[in-house]
């Protein structure tokens, strides 16, 4: 970035050189919540190789860099974006008693079938039609009365 732009830079001077999820959330100026939505997109990596419920540390450095890159922004913005259209695809799919969410989030279309309450069920493979699955024995408490 040139240094005469007219662009001013939030400078990270006041953070140490590891930076915790809530210090890249004030940095970012988003919300604690969205730092593993940034980490999931493969937008900012923890430093070393932290287990998956340990504090995570950022670069200071790093961050600096990603902040003055607009492209970057954008891809984190765009990352943002897509995870809370889904979230919030789903849920109202979910609300809505359609069940599911297409995987682009979107949720699923709402057939005849669905509409007229006739429900569709799917085929069990070959193998498992065979006399030998557990659909074809007795109920248990059928069983039970059996042995009485």
């Amino acid at each position: 970035m040139n240094p005469d732009s007219s662009l001013e830079i939030q400078s990270l001077d006041e953070y140490g050189a590891f930076m915790t999820k809530e210090k890249v959330a004030k940095a970012l100026d988003v919300g604690v919540h969205n730092i593993p939505v940034l980490v999931r997109a493969g937008l900012l990596k923890p430093l070393g190789h932290p287990q998956r419920y340990c504090v995570k540390k950022f670069s200071r450095d790093e961050l600096a860099r990603n902040l003055a890159d607009k492209t970057w922004l954008e891809e984190a913005a765009k990352a943002l974006h897509r995870h809370w259209r889904i979230k919030n695809a789903r849920k109202k799919a979910k609300q809505s008693g359609n069940g599911a969410a297409q995987a682009n989030g979107s949720p699923v279309p709402i057939t005849a079938e669905t509409k007229a309450g006739k429900s569709v069920t799917r085929q069990r493979p070959a193998a498992r039609r065979a006399g030998s699955s557990p659909a074809s024995a007795p109920p248990l408490a059928g069983r039970l009365l059996q042995h009485n």
